[in-house]
């Protein structure tokens, strides 16, 4: 199938797509009770036909999708949202961006959205969200796509790193600016044609006030996949794991933990790409979003 990559500037703003209020629970005060909070989830939503959720990483923003958006928008009905705390979402008070909590205001804004169920494509650590939201919500989901998952390795920068310590995640957010957000980002490249100004603009101007990185600390911070990984056999979804052969944060070798343990699990490297495979090789990761999940129109 000819594809052709998104040629008009995918731009990612609070005055496009649209907002889904969710009410989260709130934490318990000490007699138990909760107030709960009212907060927003941002989305850009195209196409008609099956929904498909694109989830990004932490330290993302749905702009992570644009070379993928509109080719994936004629043939699914495609829903990329900014995850709380990250994008243009809501911040909200009572929240600490563990991997549970993520997973349930995913299902918060499908209620709210009135999706009943859908296919989810996950990056990296969003892969564990959408893992956590299939083992607690089978029945909520399709096909699922899990780009390159996985938590922080010690392959990652120590700027990365040391978001982990509730010592040091502090110094690492105070530290964060324009240039910490381009040396990442060029890490995650294998082909750094891919990596311009424009680029890095539409990550940092998400991630560069106080609140939003707070929220990348604790998401980090708060991120331990080892609950999620020890109910991975119980996955009876059908999954596809994607991999850059050429990924210097997650080693494609990590697949194994994913692929030999779920039931219904395949996998494939995607050669040449790094990190963010889905931005630099976005019709390869189409073609085979496309050959995985039919959308009945093609069949």
């Amino acid at each position: 199938m000819a594809l052709a990559l998104q040629t008009k500037k995918f731009i990612n703003s609070e005055h496009i797509g649209g907002y889904a209020t969710i009410l989260l629970p709130g934490f318990p005060d000490k007699t138990g009770a909760a107030t709960p909070e009212e907060t927003r989830i941002h989305y850009l939503e195209a196409g008609v036909g099956e929904p498909l959720l694109l989830l990004h990483t932490v330290g993302q923003n749905l702009y992570t999708w644009r070379n993928a958006f509109s080719a994936l928008a004629e043939h699914y009905r495609v829903i990329a949202i900014d995850l709380l705390g990250h994008g243009y979402s809501g911040r909200p008070e009572q929240f600490d961006y563990s991997i549970a909590e993520q997973s349930d205001a995913l299902a918060l804004f499908m209620d709210a959205k009135g999706i009943e169920s859908a296919h989810i494509a996950a990056f990296s650590m969003g892969a564990l969200y959408a893992l956590d939201f299939i083992i607690k919500r089978p029945e909520r989901v399709g096909k699922t796509v899990l780009l390159s998952p996985g938590g922080v390795t010690s392959e990652m920068p120590l700027s990365v790193r040391m978001l982990q310590s509730p010592i040091f995640g502090g110094i690492a957010c105070r530290l964060y600016n324009r240039r910490t957000a381009e040396k990442l980002l060029s890490e995650c490249f294998f082909d750094l044609t891919n990596l311009s100004d424009d680029v890095v603009d539409q990550y940092y101007v998400t991630a560069s006030d106080p609140l939003s990185r707070k929220a990348i600390q604790l998401s980090i911070l708060n991120f331990d996949e080892q609950e999620v990984e020890r109910a991975l056999r119980t996955v009876n979804t059908s999954v596809l794991i994607l991999w850059g052969g050429e990924d210097k944060w997650h080693n494609p070798e990590s697949s194994e933990l994913y692929h030999a343990i779920m039931q219904n699990a395949q996998f494939s490297v995607i050669r040449n790409a790094g990190h963010l495979l889905h931005e630099e090789k976005a019709l390869r990761f189409v073609d085979a979003i496309l050959e995985y999940i039919p959308a009945p129109a093609d069949i």
